[in-house]
């Protein structure tokens, strides 16, 4: 028994000499502990670890007369014409995206429009297939992928069409 007490007091010891050594390091004030109020937690209030959340299922808006039709292009890899756009459910956003599913461009488009030339964000330097696809407004009439919601045509399928687009130099 006496090893333990020895043991113990020698850890106390050496416990008080870094605590002492530690405070003779720093600049900061001392802080008086006395006067600090105890934090007590009600039973239930330390929150569970839960599963993750279900993914958000994609919404999306059904417009049966909706179709792009685009050729194949040669181009400056500035700008981009397209001959044809039917939307009839009100004003969407055709969306350009490069091969690696990047969006490059896009145009607010009614149901007037025709034919539509876009310019790109950042002009291509080289040749490479595209996709355009049709998105809702959501009436702000400013894209954002996160509320306007992808098109659906005929056959409950995604309005959208892949060309080529060659850079010409």
């Amino acid at each position: 028994m006496a090893k333990i007490s020895r043991r113990v007091a020698k850890t106390f010891l050496l416990i008080l000499a870094g605590s002492l050594t530690l405070a003779a390091c720093t600049n900061a004030p001392a802080k008086d502990f006395e006067n600090l109020e105890a934090i007590y937690l009600e039973p239930g209030t330390i929150t569970e670890s839960t599963a993750p959340s279900e993914p958000a299922v994609q919404e999306y808006a059904r417009d049966p007369d909706s179709e792009i039709e685009i050729d194949d292009q040669v181009g400056d890899g500035v700008t981009l014409k397209i001959h044809e756009i039917q939307v009839s459910r009100g004003n969407a956003f055709l969306v350009i995206y490069n091969s690696q599913n990047f969006v490059v461009s896009e145009a607010f488009v009614t149901p007037q429009s025709q034919p539509v030339t876009l310019f790109f964000d950042i002009p291509l330097l080289q040749s490479q297939e595209l996709q355009a696809a049709l998105y809702l407004d959501d009436g702000d009439g400013v894209f954002d992928l996160s509320k306007d919601l992808p098109i659906l045509g005929e056959d409950n399928e995604l309005v959208h069409e892949t060309f080529s687009y060659q850079v010409s130099k």
